[in-house]
């Protein structure tokens, strides 16, 4: 281990936590971004007095987090200070319905049934799935103290979906709706999903919902700090274009050069990575079986400077299609954005102040999107939809919204394919709306070459920033086992 050299492709969180992990266990890291920051998705936007996180907009499982500083010596309270969002998500009906996702929604008789089943779903697989990789599940599913567990197993290994289960604990239309949403977390369509993905809501309540003061770009920050205190060598604006055994292929001031490397990690989608930057006859294999793969979805995402606070207005809130099944054939099987959508807005200068002018608010405006399979209009996107989107929100009670909008961007599936390299704009890569596809991911080691590994949303366990997390601490284990 020591004097051995590890190149990371990619500075998103996967790669950051994994450059601070490899460094720290005594390995000469260097991190190539090909943006001019790091954190990836996670970043921030300003413009017109107004800033807004562009990516994940909460924090879940912080001990997954605070984990990461603990593991170099370090507290994360140094660096990060995390507060606690309540009521995590305020959810709008047409017909008037409001519901506050909070400790009282979660005491009501039938949604306590639901996350009791739902916990019995994290007691068994939420070890073996959030602490090993595919291949090593056996070790945990056959750990004597989960033997207990094994009577829940038909509630993790079910070939009913998210929906199916949903309607078996709720007659309600909006808490059956409010529960299928959660499949949304990992871009997949609740009416395919496997049931397995029941455990989020179990997993948001039990570990709360958390936002970073200063925005979700203080994380990036800290990790990058940490990072470079502990000698990681850090390029930006620094694109690799090519990955083989030796090391990997980039390009700094218009230059191509090579940079040798024991271990190559990369945070880069898995996709895009096989497709464009490895070569070999085995890699174009897998690129070939990974090309035939439903992809999750994309976002539409909406900028909007409001210089109105309308009280209705939590942190998070969902305004709620009319009908959700029709929703979800429009984005992964038509590839349309819907024309009945539901709208995610999240105004972080409800916790702080300072993202937006006095009396202003800033809204983070995100609908589930087709990749870019779907037809580019700029002017449909520009201009028209949002204007329905405004129609909407203002129809469900947000009255005037369209006249006190002061500032207004537009981000697609193709700004998430150009500034990500996500392949087709997907925000998580392969879409888990199979049993096989949600259990097994791409694999965190590559098939193609002994010395690459994978972390990051598209790759075992999934997206958002706990999974990453998680993706970082598997592969650094497991390079860590190699080099012994």
């Amino acid at each position: 281990m020591q004097g051995e050299k590890c190149v990371i492709v990619g500075g998103g969180l996967a790669g950051l936590a994994a450059a601070i992990r490899l460094a720290h266990a005594g390995m000469r890291v260097v991190l190539m971004e090909k943006n001019a920051t790091v954190g990836g998705k996670a970043g921030t936007f300003s413009k017109d007095g107004f800033t807004w996180d562009t990516g994940p907009s909460l924090v879940t499982m912080p001990e997954i987090l605070r984990d990461l500083f603990e593991s170099v010596g370090r507290k994360m309270e140094d660096g990060l200070t995390l507060k606690k969002i309540t009521p995590v998500c305020r959810y709008f009906w047409d017909d008037g319905t409001v519901i506050d996702e909070d400790k009282e929604f979660f005491r009501r008789p039938e949604v306590r049934r639901f996350m009791n089943y739902a916990e019995k779903i994290y007691e068994l697989s939420g070890e073996a799935f959030l602490k090993h990789p595919p291949e090593r599940f056996h070790q945990a599913f056959l750990n004597p103290r989960n033997l207990r567990l094994l009577h829940h197993l038909p509630k993790v290994m079910t070939l009913k979906s998210v929906d199916q289960m949903v309607r078996k604990y709720f007659s309600d239309p909006h808490l059956r709706q409010l529960f299928n949403r959660f499949a949304t977390y990992n871009g997949s369509d609740p009416y395919r999903a496997p049931a397995t993905f029941n455990i989020i809501p179990y997993v948001e309540e039990k570990f709360g919902a958390w936002y970073p003061e200063g925005g979700i770009v203080e994380i990036p920050r800290a990790l990058e700090k940490l990072a470079r205190e502990l000698g990681v060598e850090i390029r930006l604006d620094c694109p690799v274009t090519g990955i083989n055994f030796q090391g990997v292929k980039y390009v700094a001031d218009g230059k191509t050069l090579f940079e040798e490397a024991d271990i190559i990690l990369c945070n880069a989608d898995l996709i895009h990575a096989h497709d464009k930057l490895l070569y070999s006859q085995e890699s174009r294999r897998e690129s070939e079986k990974m090309a035939n793969k439903e992809l999750s979805c994309s976002g539409y995402i909406l900028f909007l400077g409001v210089n109105r606070r309308y009280d209705q207005l939590s942190h998070h809130n969902i305004f709620f299609s009319k009908d959700y099944a029709r929703e979800f054939r429009h984005i992964f099987k038509r590839f349309k954005l819907p024309e009945d959508m539901t709208i995610y807005i999240s105004v972080t200068s409800r916790t702080d102040a300072r993202f937006a002018p006095p009396g202003c608010d800033n809204y983070f405006v995100l609908i589930n999107s087709p990749t870019t399979h779907m037809t580019r209009d700029e002017n449909y996107f520009q201009n028209l939809y949002p204007k329905m989107v405004i129609r909407r929100l203002e129809e469900m009670g947000l009255d005037g919204l369209e006249k006190h909008i002061v500032s207004q961007t537009v981000f697609t599936a193709y700004d998430f394919a150009e500034r990500d390299n996500a392949t087709g704009g997907a925000l998580y890569g392969h879409a888990s709306n199979t049993p096989l596809t949600a259990l097994l991911r791409p694999p965190i080691r590559s098939k193609a070459q002994d010395n690459l590994y994978f972390v990051g949303g598209t790759t075992h366990p999934g997206g958002g920033i706990p999974l990453v997390l998680l993706s970082a601490k598997m592969a650094v284990e497991m390079i860590l086992q190699r080099s012994r």
